[in-house]
């Protein structure tokens, strides 16, 4: 039987270098630490296009403007009527004034020759001064003025204008009755043109 001899086996572990010590960074110069940046949000969805008017809106927008359009064309007609009926109404009151002046100038003719006639005496001028009268009442007349009735009618303060009075046994009237007329009134249907200057018969004092 074979003898197994133990033969001793050195082993050598190789020298591990060390490594060089690394250099100590001072706190305050430390370089900041990098914080990590927030994820970046996805892009928004794109905004989906404008829907167009339907056609019940479309209809709409077109009937506003039909009424728009008529509505400038009724204001514009009115402008021009109004402009119408101004210039209307100012030659007709030109009109009037135009033949009511011609008129008096017929009386203003009576009166100049009432005054030129050579050699007239008093009844002769007086003559012609009634006649000038006549035309111009009657042109009056035909314009619609009427004289005020106002001798022995009671006064009236809406048609007479009192300048004076007198006591009412002196001229034998009622007492606050028209007693003369100073100057006659006029009027145009029921509206007052001039009212009549007259002298009141007053009640004697006690």
């Amino acid at each position: 039987m074979t003898t197994r001899k133990k033969i001793p086996i050195r082993i050598v572990q190789p020298e591990l270098e060390e490594a060089p010590p690394s250099p100590v960074v001072p706190v305050d110069e430390a370089p900041p630490p990098v914080a990590e940046a927030p994820p970046t949000p996805p892009p928004p969805a794109a905004a989906p296009p404008p829907a167009g008017p339907s056609e019940g809106e479309q209809a709409l927008r077109e009937e506003l403007e039909q009424w728009k359009d008529r509505a400038l064309r009724l204001e514009a007609e009115m402008d021009n009527f109004r402009k119408r009926l101004q210039r209307l109404t100012e030659e007709r009151i030109a009109a009037d004034r135009e033949r009511l002046l011609r008129d008096f100038l017929a009386v203003a003719d009576d009166l100049a020759r009432a005054l030129s006639a050579d050699g007239a005496d008093a009844e002769a001028i007086r003559q012609g001064v009634e006649i000038t009268h006549r035309s111009l009442m009657h042109l009056l007349s035909r314009e619609g003025v009427a004289p005020i009735e106002a001798e022995g009618q009671p006064f009236d303060p809406a048609w007479h204008e009192a300048v004076g009075t007198v006591p009412a046994n002196q001229v034998g009237k009622e007492p606050d009755t028209v007693a003369h007329v100073v100057r006659p009134g006029y009027r145009i249907g029921d509206r007052l043109l001039r009212p009549a200057r007259v002298i009141v018969a007053t009640a004697e004092s006690q």
